[in-house]
């Protein structure tokens, strides 16, 4: 019995995933290569620093990236960030 429980939740969740992935590709589509490097960086738990290191851009470029990401996705939290990264495959 636990295995079907377990399975009907992972089936749900993927559902969850598929169903925000339809209804937010035009959102997602608008994005640079840079900035889904950037998201994959933020949900991982990179900082600004961290990332303008790891890119060899500067801080002030992540910012400017994170408010284009901020904006163009209409996010306001990691978390809402992190749930644009499971949907699209970025984590």
């Amino acid at each position: 019995m636990p295995y079907t429980i377990l399975n009907d939740h992972k089936f749900r969740r993927i559902c969850d995933q598929e169903r925000f992935k339809s209804i937010h590709q035009d959102q997602f589509s608008l994005l640079t290569k840079r900035e889904t490097e950037i998201i994959n960086l933020v949900v991982l738990g990179f900082s600004n620093p961290q990332i303008a290191d790891q890119l060899f851009i500067s801080r002030h470029t992540v910012e400017q990236h994170r408010k284009n990401i901020n904006r163009k996705l209409k996010v306001h939290s990691i978390p809402q960030l992190f749930q644009y990264a499971l949907a699209f495959d970025l984590v």
